[in-house]
C-alpha cells in the first residue's frame, strides 16, 4: 500500500467551500450495550449492535477567510453546522468525501509575529453520515 502525506480537503457547507484544511485526525468511536447479568459469570457480555457512534474530525490550516472564525466567536450563531461535507484532495470526484451534520466543537488561531496566521479545529458528528 502506498503511503501518502496530509489529507488535504476542502470543507463545504451546502456544496460552497468554506475552508481549505489538513485533516490531522479522523477517528471514529462506539458504545457496545452491555447485556451482562447473574447468568454471565462475572464476564462481561455485550451485543454485537452498536449502542451510539460518531466520528470525529481534526483539522488546521492557514488562515486565508474569515468563515470559521465568525462561527466560531459568534455567540449568537449555531455550532451545530448542517449540511457539511469533508471532500479529500486526492477526490476529485465525489469519491473519498465524508458529509452530514456537524458541531463545531473547537478553533484555536495562531498569530506568530514572523509567520503565517494559522488555526486548528474540530467537528463532531451529529447523526448519521456519510462515507463516499
Amino acid at each position: 500500500m502506498p503511503k501518502n502525506a496530509g489529507r488535504l480537503a476542502v470543507v463545504r457547507r451546502g456544496g460552497t467551500p468554506i475552508a481549505g484544511v489538513r485533516v490531522s485526525t479522523i477517528s471514529w468511536g462506539a458504545e457496545s450495550i452491555d447485556v451482562t447479568d447473574r447468568d454471565s459469570a462475572g464476564i462481561v457480555e455485550v451485543l454485537a449492535a452498536v449502542a451510539t457512534q460518531q466520528i470525529t474530525l481534526s483539522v488546521e490550516g492557514v488562515y486565508s477567510a474569515p468563515v470559521l472564525r465568525d462561527i466560531a466567536f459568534d455567540t449568537a450563531a449555531s455550532k451545530l453546522l448542517t449540511d457539511l461535507t469533508f471532500q479529500f484532495g486526492d477526490a476529485l470526484t465525489a469519491k473519498d468525501t465524508i458529509g452530514g451534520n456537524f458541531f463545531f466543537s473547537s478553533y484555536e488561531e495562531s498569530n506568530p509575529h514572523d509567520a503565517e496566521s494559522t488555526f486548528t479545529a474540530e467537528f463532531t458528528s451529529s447523526g448519521a453520515w456519510t462515507h463516499n
